[in-house]
């Protein structure tokens, strides 16, 4: 769940983004893995969704990395992580198990909010077709 003061807005790099809505400072935890705010969903649940809810389904997921990585199923955020946009040189970073990620530098009020999807997920992820 995101710890800080964000509101989502248009983003220059894809659709939506996430935005600090005020100062962040480098180290200061930005996101907390909840269970609560992270749901697993087959893909056989997926495929019966409507067209529209599957390609919304599909673009907030991931199958996760290593050991967390699921088979024919997906994480889905369901809080305003999900609009997180992935970035080269991002913002924030994981820390300790990956599950905590703190602002890596200081970041503005108004800032998008970035992070490395490589750390949590394949990069195959990045493209699901659940049609």
């Amino acid at each position: 769940m995101i710890l800080i003061p964000h509101y989502v807005a248009s983003s220059a790099i894809a659709g939506a983004g996430l935005f600090a809505a005020v100062d962040i400072q480098p180290g200061e935890k930005i996101y907390q893995l909840e269970d609560r705010f992270l749901l697993v969903i087959s893909e056989a649940e997926i495929k019966a969704m409507p067209p529209a809810a599957r390609a919304a389904t599909a673009k907030y997921s991931y199958r996760g990395k290593g050991a967390d990585r699921l088979q024919g199923a997906v994480y889905y955020c369901a809080d305003d992580s999900r609009f997180m946009n992935h970035s080269d040189d991002p913002n924030t970073r994981s820390v300790g198990n990956g599950e905590v990620y703190v602002a890596a530098c200081f970041i503005a009020a108004n800032t998008e909010i970035t992070c490395d999807y490589g750390e949590f997920c394949d990069p195959a992820d990045l493209c699901f077709d659940f049609s």
